[in-house]
């Protein structure tokens, strides 16, 4: 079963790469800036949410924020616990012919570190801010994570479970949002020392 789902992998892996031209240094060009667009995406959503906050002196979207960050930080923390038990997966370009378009680090492949970020950021967007962030968060990630496969620097299941991870961490988030520990502490301490530069 396993050697059939890493040979399905692969084969998709090959039938997407196929769309591109590595050749093409447009194509090149839009997968370089896309295959993070996320990432830079909420810095900018989460820094944004924050002096909103503090023009507004309104609490509530550094809240936001910050939960937004805690689920994206459970979420890798979860990745860093699985990759210390999880077999090292080459990734696609130390094992085949496949030309990479980003350049990257040959460490482990599975799961992909990019798609527990949209995973999380997309579920977080979703539980504490507008539908319109969330969709775009979405959507980004999408572009983002198929990217990452295009570039030829992740298999497609690298990138389907490293983004089911993503959620597992911004779901629990959510799930611990009123605890005692969170409320009192996690939420708290942070925007008042903020508070005391200005911030």
């Amino acid at each position: 079963m396993l050697s059939f789902l890493i040979s399905a992998d692969i084969a998709l892996l090959n039938f997407l790469r196929s769309f591109i031209n590595p050749d093409s240094s447009l194509q090149v060009k839009l997968i370089h800036i896309w295959a993070d667009i996320e990432v830079m995406l909420m810095m900018v959503i989460l820094v944004g949410l924050w002096l909103y906050g503090t023009y507004k002196k309104d609490h509530q979207p550094k809240i936001q924020a910050l939960m937004m960050l805690y689920s994206i930080g459970l979420a890798f923390a979860i990745y860093v616990i699985l990759n210390l038990g999880l077999p090292f997966r080459p990734r696609p370009e130390t094992v085949s012919v496949i030309r990479p378009l980003v350049d990257h680090l040959p460490d482990n492949s599975f799961p992909s570190g990019h798609a527990i970020f949209a995973g999380a950021s997309a579920l977080a967007a979703y539980f504490y801010s507008r539908w319109c962030i969330a969709w775009v968060v979405f959507i980004s990630g999408i572009i983002m994570m198929f990217c990452r496969v295009f570039a030829g620097i992740h298999y497609p299941g690298d990138i389907l479970v490293g983004y089911i991870i993503g959620l597992i961490g911004a779901y629990i988030i959510y799930h611990l949002r009123d605890k005692k520990f969170m409320t009192e502490y996690l939420l708290v301490y942070p925007v008042k020392v903020a508070k005391w530069i200005n911030l």
